[in-house]
């Protein structure tokens, strides 16, 4: 059996300012194939990397990016000053233009839609502005696009069939992941680690599905779970894992 896929979560996140540039860099160079990012939708229609819908967490400045326009969510520095200090404060928020161009034709892509930035619109919602990017770049084929948001999905699913679509789960049971999984057309499923189980992995593999978890940033958390058949795992540290693998931790 393959080893689990190690999917840069927010890049090269415990070393480097999550979903900037610098992260996304840092994956590259430690060898990571496929990385993960997370898109909100600006005032203006633009789409920005960025985790949470505000800016205070990860940036000097506070606001809803949803009320914000790019150029005032460019303004702040996304360097992480409550994790990195003045290190990185030459970051900025990017675009998920940026970022695809950046990775593109060096690794696959996970692009999570935020739950906060969907709504009812379908043709000018996030998930339109994301498919007509990733289109825009040629990158149908490089890209995955996923989300806990099961409309999100549904909207996807009518945008871009040709689109990769994975469901995100917190909670959850193997008959709500195969239903939801069904109903939104999704061949790939993200269940949090904490709901893994030889049931839940059973139903995946009979539905034909791939199983993906997240956040693993310790090798022996790794070889424990590989039991399930995971397709990948999302983690903060790919680096550390890749090595692990690389030096024979599943053999």
């Amino acid at each position: 059996m393959a080893p689990p896929l190690v999917i840069a979560h927010r890049g090269d996140s415990a070393h480097r300012p999550e979903n900037t540039l610098a992260a996304f860099a840092g994956a590259l160079e430690v060898g990571a194939a496929v990385v993960e990012l997370d898109v909100q939708l600006t005032a203006d229609r633009q789409l920005v990397v960025l985790h949470d819908v505000t800016l205070d967490r990860t940036t000097d400045s506070r606001g809803d990016v949803r009320r914000m326009t790019l150029a005032e969510v460019r303004a702040a520095s996304a360097g992480y000053p409550a994790l990195f200090g003045g290190a990185w404060a030459g970051e900025r928020v990017p675009t998920l233009a940026e970022v695809l161009g950046l990775v593109r034709g060096r690794a696959r892509v996970l692009i999570e839609v935020k739950g906060e930035s969907v709504t009812d619109e379908v043709l000018g919602g996030v998930e339109a502005h994301t498919v007509d990017v990733v289109r825009r770049l040629e990158m149908v084929d490089q890209v995955a696009v996923i989300s806990f948001e099961h409309r999100a999905l549904l909207h996807l699913r009518t945008l871009a069939p040709e689109i990769t679509r994975g469901h995100l789960f917190g909670r959850t049971t193997p008959d709500e992941v195969a239903r939801a999984a069904a109903d939104a057309g999704c061949s790939l499923v993200m269940p949090h680690k904490s709901q893994l189980s030889d049931a839940l992995s059973a139903r995946v593999r009979a539905e034909g599905l791939s199983l993906a978890t997240w956040v693993v940033d310790e090798p022996e958390e790794l070889r424990r779970l590989v039991r399930f058949g995971l397709y990948g795992v999302g983690s903060n540290r790919p680096g550390v894992l890749l090595d692990a693998v690389a030096d024979g931790l599943l053999d």
